[in-house]
C-alpha cells in the first residue's frame, strides 16, 4: 500500500513538471478572466532583454492652462511614468527639449492610453463647436460600478459644476441628446457620445460605454480621462522606431543558459549530496520551479535582468532548504535515530528553521520595494513570486516525497549518503 501511495505522488508530481514544460512555449487566454497564460517562451521582455519601440511626440499646453509650462510638462512626464509602470518593468519617458517627449516600451506598439491629452465635452460635433467643459473645469475622475454597468465617475470643480448644468441642459434640450466628448483634440473620433435627457446641477456626473465592459477598460478609460486633467496635449505625425534590447541578444542566451545550468548543477549537487534521496528531493525542487512558472505566466509580469535575478535567488534559496530538510534526517540518524523515524524527527527540527528563513527573505522583499529603483523593485517583486512555491515544496512536498521513499528503501544508508558512527546505539 505504502509503494502504491509513493509511486502514486512520484507519478502525479511528474506529470505536473512535464505539463509545464509541454505548456512553456503555449500561450492561451484564461477562460472567464481578462488574462492570458504566458508560457515561459511567450514572456514579455523588458527594454534591456527583448527591446521595443519608442515614438517622440509634440507638447502643447491648453489654452486654458495658467501655470508655469515646464511645471506641466514635468507632470507630464510623471503621469505618462505612473501609467506606463502599471504595465511595464521598465518602459521609459524622458523630455527631449522644451517641448518635444519620448516615449519608450518593451512592446510592439505605444498604446493610446499612456498618451496625455485634452478633454472637451461639448454640446455639438466635431472641432467647430465650442467646448462647454475642459480640463480645467474637473476636479475628479475615477473608476467606478453602478449597480452592475461600469463606468467613469467625474467630478467638477465649482466653476465646473454650473457649466456642466448649463452643458446639460443644452443637450437634453436638443434634437439629439448626445453630448461630444473629445480626446486628444482628435476631432474625427469621438471618444464617447453619452445621451443627456436632463439637467445635471449635481457636479458630478457617471458615464458608461460600450467599450467599458469590465473593470480593466474602465480603470484605463478612467486614467485616460484623469490624464486629461494636466493641461498638456501630446501628438505625433512619427510612426515609431524599433529598439533592440539594450544588453543585447547574447546577453538573454546566457541568461537562459545560465538557468540551465544552475538548475542542472542543483540537481546534480543533490544527488551527490543524497543519492536516491537527492534525486527524490529534486522532484519536489523541480515541481517548485514549474509552480513559479505558472505563477510567473499567469501574472504575465515584465522579464527584465533584475527580475531574472529575483528568480534565481528564490531558486536557489529553494535548493538550500529542500538540501537543509535532508541534511537533518541525515544527522537525526548519525545521532542514533531509526532510518525511519529520522525522517519525521528531522522534519520536526527543520520546519522552523525553514519558516524563520522564507519570513526573513519575504519581509527583507518587502521592504526592498521602498527603495525608489525599479529595479530594485523588479529583483524584490519576482523573489516574492517564488515564495509561495518555495514555502509549498520546501516544507511540505519535499517531506511527503521524502517519506514515501521509505517504502522503497527502510534502512539501506549507503543509498541516501547516510552514515552513523558505531559507537552511536540506535534509539526509538
Amino acid at each position: 500500500m505504502k509503494k502504491k501511495r509513493a509511486v502514486r505522488n512520484y507519478v502525479l508530481v511528474s506529470i505536473f513538471i512535464v505539463l509545464v514544460l509541454l505548456l512553456t512555449f503555449i500561450s492561451f487566454p484564461i477562460p472567464g478572466t481578462n488574462y492570458n497564460f504566458m508560457g515561459l517562451g511567450n514572456l514579455h521582455l523588458g527594454l534591456e532583454l527583448g527591446g521595443g519601440v519608442k515614438n517622440t511626440y509634440n507638447l502643447e499646453l491648453a489654452d486654458w492652462y495658467e501655470g508655469n509650462k515646464q511645471d506641466a510638462y514635468n507632470k507630464t512626464v510623471e503621469r505618462i511614468q505612473y501609467l506606463l509602470n502599471l504595465k511595464y518593468a521598465d518602459a521609459k519617458v524622458y523630455l527631449n527639449d522644451s517641448d518635444r517627449i519620448t516615449l519608450e516600451v518593451p512592446d510592439s506598439s505605444i498604446s493610446d492610453n499612456f498618451i496625455v491629452g485634452l478633454i472637451e465635452m461639448k454640446s455639438a460635433e466635431g472641432e467647430d463647436a465650442e467646448a462647454k467643459i475642459t480640463g480645467h473645469d474637473i476636479e475628479k475622475v475615477e473608476y467606478m460600478v453602478s449597480g452592475t454597468t461600469h463606468g467613469v465617475y467625474i467630478e467638477f470643480t465649482k466653476e465646473g459644476k454650473q457649466k456642466f448644468a448649463d452643458l446639460t441642459k443644452e443637450v437634453s434640450e436638443s434634437d439629439s441628446k448626445t453630448m461630444y466628448i473629445y480626446i486628444n483634440k482628435d476631432y474625427e473620433n469621438v471618444f464617447s457620445q453619452p445621451q443627456v435627457t436632463e439637467e445635471n446641477n449635481l457636479g458630478y456626473t457617471f458615464i458608461s460605454s460600450s467599450e467599458i465592459t469590465n473593470k480593466q477598460t474602465g480603470v484605463d478609460y478612467a486614467n485616460k480621462l484623469a490624464s486629461a486633467l494636466i493641461g498638456v496635449n501630446m501628438s505625433t505625425d512619427l510612426d515609431p522606431i524599433e529598439v533592440k534590447g539594450s544588453l543585447g541578444e547574447i546577453v538573454k542566451i546566457v541568461i537562459y543558459v545560465t538557468t540551465v545550468i544552475i538548475i542542472l548543477a542543483c540537481i546534480a549537487l543533490g544527488y551527490i549530496l543524497f543519492k536516491q534521496l537527492g534525486l527524490v528531493s529534486m522532484l519536489s525542487y523541480l515541481f517548485a520551479l514549474m509552480l513559479s512558472v505558472v505563477i510567473i505566466a499567469f501574472c504575465d509580469f515584465q522579464i527584465t535582468f533584475a527580475s531574472w535575478i529575483g528568480f534565481m535567488i528564490g531558486f536557489i534559496l529553494n535548493f538550500i532548504l529542500h538540501m537543509y530538510y535532508l541534511n537533518c534526517i541525515k544527522n537525526e540518524y548519525a545521532s542514533g535515530k531509526k532510518f525511519i523515524v529520522s525522517f519525521t524527527s528531522g522534519y520536526k527540527s527543520a520546519l522552523f528553521v525553514m519558516l524563520d528563513i522564507l519570513l526573513i527573505v519575504t519581509g527583507s522583499s518587502l521592504l526592498l520595494l521602498i527603495v525608489p529603483s525599479s529595479a530594485i523593485k523588479m529583483l524584490a517583486i519576482n523573489l516574492l513570486l517564488t515564495i509561495p512555491a518555495t514555502a509549498f515544496t520546501s516544507m511540505y512536498l519535499n517531506k511527503v516525497l521524502a517519506v514515501n521513499y521509505t517504502a522503497f528503501n527502510l534502512k539501506n544508508e549507503k543509498k541516501v549518503n547516510f552514515s552513523r558512527e558505531e559507537a552511536v546505539d540506535e534509539v526509538e
